[in-house]
């Protein structure tokens, strides 16, 4: 996709999966979206992004569902998944959800703090 960066994002609220594509879009990365988890792991399988920013308050399937069969699949084992958490849920020391995820970003959106962390990943990639 032009050379740019894909990245998933798998959102819940439409509202937010708009806001974000648009943004990273601005940031010139490609961006596949999806309001559901069984698909994103589809579309992770099909297109190989180089980064998925994963909802994990989806509603249709768990994040952690997400994730297991994510990191269980030879093809996208290796894709960094950044948590997208509720700023209450990250202040919770205890929340199984953040298992499995390689870094964690806080909803409402910060959009400074969501550019450092995906070029952080992004960058180690072309190591």
């Amino acid at each position: 996709m032009n050379g740019q960066p894909l990245i998933l994002v798998v959102e819940q609220s439409l509202h937010d999966l708009e806001l974000l594509n648009s943004h990273l879009e601005t940031l010139n990365f490609s961006c596949i979206c999806t309001k559901q988890g069984v698909r994103a792991v589809m579309l992770a399988q099909t297109h190989q992004p180089d980064l998925i920013l994963l909802d994990t308050m989806l509603s249709n399937s768990s994040a952690n569902q997400v994730i297991d069969d994510l990191k269980h699949d030879s093809k996208t084992a290796s894709i960094p998944i950044i948590g997208v958490t509720p700023l209450t849920m990250t202040q919770d020391d205890n929340s199984p959800r953040l298992t499995g995820f390689d870094d964690c970003i806080t909803k409402p959106y910060h959009f400074n703090q969501l550019e450092v962390v995906i070029n952080r990943h992004i960058i180690q990639l072309s190591y």
